[in-house]
């Protein structure tokens, strides 16, 4: 654990960096196959494999873990294994789309069951002892049941012509099939077609189970589906299944498993969830994040939950669905789990049978003294742990996988959430929404909507250059490391669980609507498109609020009133000639780098300003309000020299009007800086390059126009160009353009802002402004006619972009404080006119 804290919420499920309390006491190896389904008794364990001899069951001997015989017959992977409640008969379905009932005292097969239709896989089979009957889950959607007590054997025919049938379709879990000898003594039966419920679900139905609702007589059926609903039957002897209840667990998640205890059933969906729905009321109580991948296995022993997943782990939850233990001794995925008495039985990609032994201390481990660990750490530890890195293609699934986790983490905590697709083949944006408490009053307004804008992608890290592993949060001397914790994964996190407190507290006033890009490391690409297509959910934002920026030093906190913008180029030129060598040609022909040399030295003039024409004529004046601003910052740097970490003005010996300058120049003056020229070829000192390159950006102020000065800047370069005497060509090239932004310091949103800052620091924040760019904030201002407020985090000395980035965990924990103050502050604050919103 990083840190330990008093408090815990037991919605959002904890990790447990416990370290398990029992250990792996045998595994067994299924010759080349992934353990797809178990099935054991006290003494046998039953084992369905997929792969080249993916057709047979395995036969475990529990006493003394040899392998006991090989059940033939199917001729596809063993997708489903189920006893009946004696243990006497085991079920077994298939991907050759058929069922056989095996004796389990002689391994002999009983029954060869198909259907009269082509159902694709059986992915789920159970046995109700009560009606004595089978009931099915396929491929095809439907759901089938076979009467053991009222059914007629087939005509006899090929053993095969179910394999010839299935040779057509497609099977969900591929693997090589194996033709088999006829069986002569094995009854076979068709299923009618007054056992089949066609369209049960509208995806493939995963998972059956046969239970206890309260308050109703008998057993219910319940479904799981690729559509995510989970669907109740009423079940009568002799006629067919009766739909009652529909359970909505969300669309965007297939259920894959069901778990029955004490009147919860519990249901493992698709990316890692699961949903607990309470069976007297049929509401979803809770949304586990339980796992960061599929959970796959679901089942229950004395009073506990196991949960298995493709991410390698197998948990152990308790009565208030809390984490006691993780297994991860699997390398790979975990597919399958079944209980005994004296063990815990998991099955894995890996090709590994893992028992645990569980005793009575492992299944009452709820009662031992843990410690919780903090809600949003735990949340932002599992965060960091995903590389977003946008703009890099081999890391869009892991954007995508960061994406679902803040999805998740925002649906526990109560907000309404979803995915926004992106641009193709980048990164979605992720919606959420805590709503404002109802009032009574029928003549109020409606409250104010907040929307809060940050983003989940970060930029690459080089782990080699690290003091710490980057994706692994690591807690140091009050200090939290790992990349994006500070730019902006942290700051995301503590505005999310401000409004989820204030909801829990029923204190929550506004609307607070999140916002959360993944390419805005990568030029905000496909975003305003994607908001514009989705603006319904915007448009009526009051106020903007990010955190995606730091304080000027280590102690005092800060308000952001302003960004600059960024032009960001490129010059390309290039040569009809390829690579020369300078000892052959030079001084006869053109040479590019040359060209750029002479074209870059017209850029900037010797005092740093920019020599494009009318690039400082549209500047906004220096008004009075705003150089007062400058005040306490010179004076904080001058008598606080050890609380700045880019500054020293003793060491430099500037005054404090020198100073004043100096900050302007970064934060409300335009520049120009040119980045990096390279060159085509081999880079050596003998040869002329056939062309070269160069990187420049214009960064921009108020109230400079993004299209002047991209006009200007093009027009002077090329004009520059055109003076030479050269037969080379150029190309610009404009790559980014984001417009500056700047805030009204004496806007009723800021004064909400500066008072939650004051209340929660315990001093008035700093006014100032940033020379970086965030390209989202303006054209969000301009499109939804809302105010932008922008609250820092982090200090000035938090690394982020490089090696080692890190967030003081006081300033997260106070950050968070800072917002859900910020929001309360709002709450006297009237919805502007619509008029004063153009």
């Amino acid at each position: 654990m990083l840190f330990k804290a008093v408090r815990a919420q037991a919605s959002l499920s904890r990790s447990s960096s416990l370290q398990a309390l029992t250990q792996c006491m045998h595994t067994l190896t299924q010759e080349e196959n992934s353990v797809l389904s178990l099935a054991a008794t006290e003494n046998l364990l039953f084992s369905g494999g997929q792969g080249a001899h993916g057709s047979d069951i395995h036969v475990w001997d529990l006493e003394h873990f040899q392998l006991k015989a090989n059940l033939k017959g199917h001729l596809g992977s063993i997708l489903s294994l189920s006893l009946r409640d004696d243990g006497k008969w085991l079920f077994s379905s298939s991907g050759d789309g058929t069922v056989r009932v095996w004796d389990t005292t002689t391994f002999k097969c009983l029954y060869h069951i198909h259907s009269s239709q082509d159902v694709g896989d059986i992915f789920s089979v159970v046995y109700s002892h009560t009606l004595n009957t089978m009931y099915i889950g396929c491929q095809n959607t439907s759901i089938q049941w076979f009467d053991f007590s009222d059914s007629r054997p087939d005509v006899p025919q090929s053993p095969n012509i179910t394999h010839s049938l299935r040779s057509q379709t497609p099977q969900f879990f591929e693997g090589p099939s194996k033709s088999r000898e006829p069986e002569e003594q094995v009854v076979r039966y068709s299923i009618p077609d007054s056992g089949i419920y066609q369209n049960s679900h509208f995806g493939y139905v995963y998972c059956l189970l046969l239970g206890k609702v309260p308050n109703v007589e008998g057993d219910v059926l319940f479904s799981g589906s690729g559509e995510g609903d989970i669907k109740l039957w009423k079940l009568h002897k002799g006629e067919p299944i009766e739909p009652w209840r529909t359970l909505k667990a969300g669309v965007d998640a297939s259920t894959l498993t069901l778990a029955l205890h004490d009147g919860f059933l519990f249901c493992g969906s698709q990316g890692g969830n699961i949903k607990i729905f309470d069976l007297e009321t049929f509401q979803l109580i809770r949304s586990l994040i339980a796992h960061e991948d599929d959970v796959l296995a679901l089942v229950v022993r004395s009073a506990q939950v196991y949960s298995a997943s493709a991410d390698g782990v197998v948990k152990q939850w308790n009565r208030s669905f809390e984490p006691l233990q993780t297994w991860t001794d699997h390398n790979g995925s975990v597919l399958s789990l079944t209980c005994t008495k004296d063990y815990l039985i998991s099955g894995g990609s890996d090709k590994c049978i893992k028992l645990w032994s569980i005793n009575k201390r492992t299944t009452q481990a709820e009662s031992i003294d843990t410690v919780a660990e903090d809600v949003m750490l735990y949340a932002l530890e599992k965060w960091i742990a995903m590389p977003t890195v946008s703009g890099v293609p081999s890391q869009l699934e892991e954007c995508r996988r960061g994406a679902k986790f803040l999805k998740a983490v925002l649906q526990q905590l109560g907000a309404e959430s979803r995915l926004i697709p992106g641009a193709p083949g980048h990164n979605p944006l992720v919606y959420g929404q805590f709503s404002a408490r109802s009032t009574k009053s029928e003549n109020q307004q409606r409250p104010l909507n907040v929307l809060v804008y940050g983003h989940y992608d970060v930029i690459a890290a080089d782990s080699k250059k690290w003091d710490h592993p980057p994706f692994e949060l690591t807690g140091k001397d009050g200090y939290l490391y790992g990349r994006g914790v500070s730019d902006n994964k942290g700051p995301i996190l503590a505005c999310i669980f401000a409004a989820s407190e204030l909801q829990e507290e029923q204190q929550l006033d506004v609307n607070v609507k999140f916002l959360i890009e993944g390419e805005e490391e990568n030029g905000s690409v496909g975003f305003f498109q994607a908001v514009d297509q989705n603006i319904k959910l915007f448009q009526e934002a009051d106020v903007i609020l990010l955190s995606n920026s730091y304080w000027l030093g280590e102690d005092i906190p800060c308000l952001t009133y302003g960004l600059r913008g960024v032009i960001h180029s490129t010059l390309t030129i290039t040569s009809k000639n390829v690579d020369l060598h300078s000892g052959v040609d030079g001084g006869a022909v053109s040479e590019p780098l040359i060209d750029m040399v002479k074209v870059l030295s017209e850029l900037v003039n010797p005092d740093r300003t920019a020599k494009i024409p009318g690039f400082y004529d549209c500047i906004r004046p220096l008004s009075s309000h705003e150089d007062a601003l400058y005040d306490p910052i010179v004076e904080d740097m001058f008598n606080n020299p050890s609380g700045q970490r880019h500054w020293d003005p003793s060491a430099t010996g500037v005054t404090k009007e020198e100073l004043k300058k100096k900050l302007m120049a970064r934060w409300r003056n335009p520049s120009l800086t040119i980045h990096q020229v390279d060159v085509s070829g081999p880079k050596n000192r003998t040869v002329i390059p056939r062309s070269a390159k160069a990187s420049v950006s214009m960064r921009i102020v108020p109230d400079q126009e993004v299209a002047d000065i991209t006009k200007s800047f093009e027009e002077h370069v090329r004009q520059v160009f055109g003076q030479l005497d050269t037969e080379n060509q150029i190309e610009i090239d404009i790559k980014v353009v984001a417009d500056w932004w700047l805030g009204d310091t004496k806007d009723r949103f800021f004064k909400a802002a500066e008072s939650a800052i004051e209340q929660e620091w315990g001093q008035k924040p700093l006014f100032i402004r940033e020379g970086g760019s965030v390209p989202a904030i303006r054209w969000l201002e301009k499109r939804l006619k809302a105010a932008a407020v922008h609250i820092p985090m982090g200090q000035s000395s938090d690394q982020a972009h490089l090696n080692n980035e890190r967030i003081r965990l006081q300033n997260l924990n106070t950050g968070k404080r800072v917002i859900k103050t910020f929001f309360k502050e709002l709450r006297s604050l009237e919805v502007a006119p619509s008029a004063d919103r153009e």
